[in-house]
């Protein structure tokens, strides 16, 4: 069994497509179950957007268990863009784990985001002048690798593909090509915690170049009815598709601003934008729901509390109408949700692209949620308004 060990929802979705690709079972947990009998056992802790302390008494207890277990392999999926607990983490890892060293290779190429000469770029720009700058938990104001994983220089080793690799401690490797990829998936020996972005992990699969065990779903895109979109994402991109959409006549739902303003949300003003948005379900047979930027602008408003209000009001919806899709960025907010929802083991049987992941929670085909990243864009026949 390999084991994944991801700290957000979205990015262990985004896990789960490349095996479901690479033609591995794949079983997504919220709650550590090593009783899958999954090639991929994916499980999703959320602790990016833990606090800190909390963050790494979880993994503490998970990398324990993992030590007696000792599965064909670990991999430690990160934020791309080194957002999270991620140094600290791994020096959790290595101690339960008793491994001296940690290889974390984040880049992803295929996607535009590498790592050279110690800067991380996106699409050739320097990170902190792209939208991951207005992350509300992990601002990212620089692209020097060091501060973006907030450590002193002493605390990393950041080396290229042809380095000697240290025996000790945390090595961040520096990939500008695919190629780059492929050299670092080479330097696996059993002493290393191998982790990282997606590109790295799929590059790892295809050097295991083991034999296809299962058959992709076929083209069949279509949506199911009723359809739910839940779109928490701080990104422009995001922002500016839902307000298209709005202005279209689109049955979008805005977040009340007595729900956004209060303390604690009140059952009542819970109740009545369920309602609202029940009816353009019922009506569209599809709805959005998501927070207007102005809102919150020259407000204290924690993204914390924004997740759970729309959590308890997809609740409500849900026991309302027989949801048949539910769509999500954001991995937080879908942890939020999934909370609510109590719903803790999926099964990814669609990638419609990379990192948007349609997935069945549990065994049966009732219910299906699909997942991607805030930063990633939703596919045209995915994304019908």
């Amino acid at each position: 069994m390999i084991v994944v060990i991801a700290d957000d929802l979205t990015g262990a979705a985004e896990i789960g497509g490349l095996g479901l690709r690479h033609g591995f079972s794949v079983e997504i947990v919220t709650n550590a179950d090593f009783e899958s009998k999954a090639d991929i056992l994916i499980i999703a802790e959320n602790t990016r957007s833990m606090p800190k302390k909390q963050a790494l008494l979880k993994m503490a207890e998970l990398s324990a268990i993992l030590y007696h277990i000792k599965p064909h392999l670990i991999f430690k999926k990160v934020d791309s863009v080194l957002r999270g607990h991620i140094v600290a983490e791994l020096k959790i890892h290595l101690h339960q784990l008793d491994l001296p060293r940690a290889l974390l290779v984040p880049a992803n190429p295929a996607l535009g985001r590498t790592l050279t000469d110690g800067k991380y770029f996106i699409d050739g720009r320097p990170i902190h002048l792209s939208s991951f700058a207005d992350d509300p938990e992990f601002p990212i104001t620089s692209s020097n690798v060091y501060n973006m994983l907030r450590v002193e220089e002493n605390e990393l080793h950041i080396k290229t593909k042809n380095d000697e690799l240290p025996q000790a401690g945390i090595i961040v490797g520096e990939c500008a090509t695919k190629d780059d990829l492929k050299t670092w998936a080479t330097k696996t020996e059993k002493n290393i915690l191998l982790a990282g972005g997606s590109g790295f992990f799929e590059t790892l699969l295809e050097n295991l170049s083991l034999k296809r065990k299962i058959q992709l779903e076929g083209n069949n895109t279509a949506v199911g009815l009723p359809a739910l979109f839940v779109c928490g994402s701080n990104f422009n991109r995001s922002i500016q598709l839902v307000e298209k959409a709005y202005d279209c006549g689109a049955p979008v739902s805005y977040m009340p601003l007595e729900i956004i303003l209060a303390d604690s949300p009140f059952d009542a003003n819970i109740e009545k934008w369920a309602n609202e948005v029940v009816s353009l379900l019922e009506k569209h047979k599809k709805a959005i729901i998501a927070v207007h930027r102005d809102s919150t602008k020259n407000r204290v408003v924690s993204a914390e509390s924004l997740r759970e209000k729309n959590a308890i009001a997809v609740k409500k919806i849900f026991q309302k109408i027989a949801m048949r899709e539910l769509f999500v960025e954001g991995g937080a907010t879908t942890a939020a949700i999934l909370k609510h929802l109590n719903h803790n083991r999926f099964y990814p049987v669609k990638e419609y692209c990379t990192g948007v992941i349609r997935m069945s929670a549990g065994l049966t085909n009732n219910f299906f949620l699909t997942l991607k990243p805030g930063s990633y864009e939703w596919p045209s026949h995915i994304w019908p308004f």
